[in-house]
């Protein structure tokens, strides 16, 4: 998917999350205002995730070649 595709689904949900939870007031929009947060909070989640594993990472992962000849 290249980035003008992504950027024209990205605006049209939002657009239509708007229309249906703001301004029809809908059960739908809601829903998709739940799906929203929950797409928010994975993302915070798995950057934080990524983030404290690549922090950790050099510690418990030793490369060196020359471990046996200790």
């Amino acid at each position: 998917m290249n980035q003008k595709t992504f950027w024209i689904l990205a605006i049209t949900y939002a657009a239509i999350t708007f229309i249906f939870n703001n301004v029809f007031n809908t059960a739908f929009g809601a829903f998709l205002m739940t799906l929203s947060s929950f797409a928010v909070a994975f993302t915070i989640l798995s950057f934080i995730y990524l983030l404290i594993q690549s922090f950790l990472r050099p510690f418990f992962c030793s490369h060196k070649k020359d471990q046996t000849n200790k």
